[in-house]
């Protein structure tokens, strides 16, 4: 599946609940990621309109997300593009999730973030210590009487679940997809997104 960059903007707009009066400034959001170089590949240069898949549509989707819970575009570009095959590896793990386990949080679906504005200027290696794909019982030890000292910095929980569910419905008036055809799209590109990483 691909989507226009009339559609890319139209599906973050409808998801995060832009006001008519501000697309403008919201569309000045994205064009500051795309100058940027976000998400790195897209850039095709003047007089070709860029042609969007999920990949860039779900990286771009993870920014703005950063930015609704406090961070700042430079920061939550560079941790997504140095962390981007662990984080699409995550989602992907997160729409092909067996439904079966009885709809129970057994899986790994929360991404815990740190929010710090200075993640840029800490050493590259830590990075990944601070941006994990965590279960349920995970982040239940970190938020627990007994804290774990290992998350120390200000940090903010995803729901991954939550956030697909707001990008597919949006995705889905948007574009005027049926749920199937959708699901049916992104489930081949969640697998293909695992083999890959693998």
């Amino acid at each position: 599946m691909e989507f226009t960059y009339k559609e890319i903007q139209e599906i973050l707009s409808q998801k995060h609940d832009i006001a008519k009066t501000s697309i403008t400034a919201f569309r000045g959001r994205i064009q500051h990621m795309q100058r940027q170089g976000f998400p790195t590949g897209i850039n095709t240069g003047k007089g070709r309109p860029a042609s969007y898949t999920w990949r860039e549509l779900l990286l771009l989707a993870l920014a703005f997300e950063y930015l609704e819970i406090g961070s700042t575009p430079d920061r939550a570009i560079a941790e997504i593009i140095k962390l981007e095959d662990m984080l699409l590896a995550g989602v992907a793990k997160v729409i092909l999730a067996d439904k079966e386990s009885g709809g129970s949080d057994q899986g790994s679906h929360f991404l815990f973030a740190e929010l710090s504005a200075l993640l840029t200027l800490k050493s590259e290696e830590s990075w990944y210590q601070q941006c994990k794909i965590l279960s349920f019982r995970e982040i239940s030890q970190i938020l627990s009487s007994e804290g774990n000292d290992a998350f120390r910095s200000p940090y903010a929980i995803i729901d991954l679940r939550q956030f697909l569910g707001g990008i597919f419905m949006s995705v889905m008036n948007v574009c005027g997809l049926n749920n199937q055809i959708m699901a049916q799209d992104i489930k081949l590109w969640a697998s293909r997104q695992l083999s890959v990483a693998h």
